[in-house]
């Protein structure tokens, strides 16, 4: 390929980036206990591809309710830390740095307690999607 094609025409080819750790900006997000590091791929695939660090601010705060996203693709890996989470029709799981899970869309799931220095990479697509709390 001395072109450049997509090997899938339909994929987002984007733009070159790059995101330096000295620049990094933490903000909030959807769960106020957690930092959240946007990795600037939205932007570079013009909001196809989200790829993000979160991280824990608050280990001793509720750690959240059971949810599921609405996406085509989540795949999380394990940067630091532990966190023990719940996904549906798998049961409850320990994670630990260097783990590392994909969670088929809509599969209903909880985080039940995580460390001091839990960290992760998360990928998306898309990068904009809704979360849904589910009771019980």
């Amino acid at each position: 390929m001395t072109d450049g094609a997509a090997l899938d025409p339909g994929f987002p080819r984007g733009k070159f980036h790059i995101s330096q750790p000295g620049a990094a900006e933490w903000r909030s997000g959807l769960r106020g206990h957690f930092a959240y590091r946007d990795l600037g791929i939205s932007a570079a695939t013009g909001g196809k591809v989200l790829a993000q660090v979160i991280k824990a601010t608050d280990a001793s705060a509720e750690p959240g309710d059971r949810h599921r996203h609405a996406l085509d693709f989540h795949m999380v890996y394990m940067l630091k830390g532990w966190a023990r989470m719940e996904f549906e029709g798998v049961g409850e799981l320990r994670m630990e740095a260097g783990s590392c899970w994909y969670q088929e869309p809509g599969i209903r799931h909880s985080v039940i307690e995580y460390s001091d220095d839990f960290e992760v990479l998360e990928i998306t697509v898309p990068a904009d999607f809704a979360t849904e709390s589910i009771d019980g």
